[in-house]
């Protein structure tokens, strides 16, 4: 019987055929298995896990955590570099109003030595109304320097000081020797800024005896 089934699967091919779907609805998960695993099998020389792309990682993070690093230093160079020129601006200007108001309030001393030179040449003779009304004027002249900072420098009677005194003239005096004996035109400060030093009369010390 068997022979004769074998001469008959070679002299008609599609029997062969149905043969195997025969035995392969009797035993379909043998099939299944293999197939299955035939297709989960990694390739060939392939490296098994996911070493490669953790590296891959690795690097793109350390990449990104260099650049933020040089932004960072980027930033607090600029931040600085802002701050300092803030400084020097402010620093610039103030210097530059003080510059301006210095010349400003300079420019009115010479108005002020003119009333001073006409109080000092009245005589009796000038109306009394007149004389008052220039030392008025005086007046309201240093009150309104006053509230401008601008202060007289003190002379008569004072040590000579030379970064706010000018001396024009020496002369033996029974006061001690440096003190200031008389003003010939009023110096003025400015805050610690000298506007004008005051031009004054300084005493040298007692006269020598004379030998008789």
């Amino acid at each position: 019987m068997s022979g004769r089934t074998a001469d008959e699967a070679q002299r008609d091919p599609n029997r062969v055929d149905e043969a195997d779907e025969t035995v392969a609805e009797r035993h379909p998960e043998s099939s299944e298995d293999v197939s299955e695993d035939t297709l989960e099998a990694p390739p060939a020389g392939e490296p098994a896990g996911e070493a490669p792309a953790e590296d891959a990682d690795a690097q793109r993070l350390q990449a990104a955590q260099a650049l933020a690093e040089e932004r960072q230093n980027q930033f607090l160079r600029l931040s600085a570099d802002f701050d300092n020129f803030r400084r020097r601006v402010e620093r610039e200007r103030g210097e530059l109003r003080a510059a301006v108001a210095r010349e400003l309030l300079a420019s009115l001393l010479p108005a002020y030595d003119n009333l001073e030179r006409a109080l000092k040449a009245l005589t009796a003779e000038i109306d009394e109304g007149l004389a008052k009304g220039l030392e008025m004027t005086r007046k309201s002249f240093l009150d309104g320097l006053a509230a401008q900072g601008v202060v007289r420098v003190p002379t008569t009677g004072h040590p000579f000081d030379p970064t706010i005194h000018e001396a024009i003239q020496s002369t033996p005096d029974a006061s001690p020797e440096g003190t200031v004996l008389e003003e010939y035109q009023a110096g003025f400060q400015w805050g610690d800024r000298v506007l004008r030093a005051a031009l004054v009369k300084v005493s040298s010390g007692a006269a020598a005896p004379e030998e008789d």
